[in-house]
């Protein structure tokens, strides 16, 4: 028997104003589902709600279906869960969604697709709602179209110029994506929205030090004193990356020098990077919102992993301050820098 602590979402657009959460702790067996425990919560408290079928919710900010195992979700999350619905601001009772934009982002396409490419786009009903970039642009169609776009392209190349124009809309469009799906069974798609971002620019691909030059921003420099290590609260940020080792190793490179390790919950999100060319007033707000979210957990030093994102980040942190309007006083650093200080300690 597993011992659950439950924090469950609450909210009915008909009698409430704001939504709200309670707690619950509950004894499961670890074969039971996550549609288990929603039954659990009912019977608990009738205000709960959730959809009869084709359920699916966030569960510590993963995107999930009510199928998934117990074992699973402890293995992968631990014991203690919050449950959302997986688009709060669509929802209109408890985890019950008001999901008429799913088939009105495939109406986009739906000119130019049979029954198995509709089937297909319905397949990816949860990718859709797992989006990162609903959180910035709900008038964002989603990344599921943008999967059956390519496959469209692929089918009917015929019609590429105007299935590009279809979802490049500059309100919500194809311009808004950075994928980085909150899915709790993470699906890699990288390759093929970049593939479909870069058709959809009609200018040439800019390389990485053209993307800084055109924001004509001067570049912020910042400098760490071995002799104040130790004084420092630090953060490592990673991108979209799960580089265990690399946080394991630095988080006690830093206990080692006397300072304190922060941990921040976007350290492992992309912030804007691939964005800059396309959308970079998304870009600063993004990046804005990774940098407060390490300031604001204590840290005043941010160590980055890739060279490249430490140049993106030291150009655009003034752009970051005024689209998120709070100065960031947050030291970023190169984590090999760091870890060459941290040699010389040991010297």
């Amino acid at each position: 028997m597993l011992k659950l602590n439950i924090r469950a979402f609450f909210f009915n657009a008909q009698t409430d104003y704001l939504p709200y959460y309670k707690n619950f702790s509950f004894k499961v067996e670890a074969d039971k589902t996550i549609f288990d425990i929603l039954k659990m919560i009912k019977a608990q408290n009738p205000d709960f709600s959730y959809p009869n079928r084709n359920i699916i919710l966030r569960v510590n900010g993963l995107v999930l279906t009510a199928e998934e195992s117990i074992n699973s979700v402890v293995g992968k999350l631990g014991t203690e869960l919050q449950i959302d619905p997986a688009l709060t601001y669509r929802s209109n009772n408890g985890l019950i969604l008001n999901d008429d934009d799913f088939m009105q982002s495939f109406e986009l396409l739906s000119e130019y697709s049979n029954e198995k490419d509709k089937a297909y786009y319905e397949s990816l009903y949860t990718l859709h709602y797992a989006s990162a970039s609903f959180e910035y642009n709900h008038k964002y169609i989603g990344d599921a179209v943008l999967l059956l776009a390519s496959r469209l392209i692929e089918q009917q190349p015929e019609n590429e110029e105007v299935i590009l124009n279809a979802i490049n809309d500059e309100f919500g469009g194809i311009s808004y994506c950075e994928y980085e799906n909150n899915l709790f069974h993470t699906q890699e798609h990288h390759e093929t929205i970049n593939k479909l971002k870069n058709r959809t620019s009609s200018q040439t691909k800019a390389s990485f030090i053209e993307k800084l030059c055109a924001l004509a921003i001067k570049k912020r420099t910042y400098t760490l004193e071995v002799d104040t290590l130790n004084e420092r609260k630090i953060a490592l940020y990673l991108g979209n990356r799960e580089l265990s080792e690399v946080i394991s190793k630095t988080k006690e490179q830093v206990l080692q020098t006397g300072a304190t390790f922060i941990n921040f919950p976007t350290a492992t999100r992309l912030s804007g990077q691939t964005l800059l060319k396309s959308n970079p007033e998304l870009a600063y707000r993004k990046a804005g919102k990774m940098l407060l979210d390490a300031l604001d957990h204590g840290a005043d030093t941010l160590l980055i992993v890739e060279s490249e994102d430490l140049e993106i980040f030291t150009t655009i942190i003034g752009k970051c301050e005024k689209v998120t309007g709070r100065p960031i006083k947050l030291d970023l650093i190169a984590l090999c820098e760091f870890q060459k200080m941290t040699v010389l300690l040991e010297a």
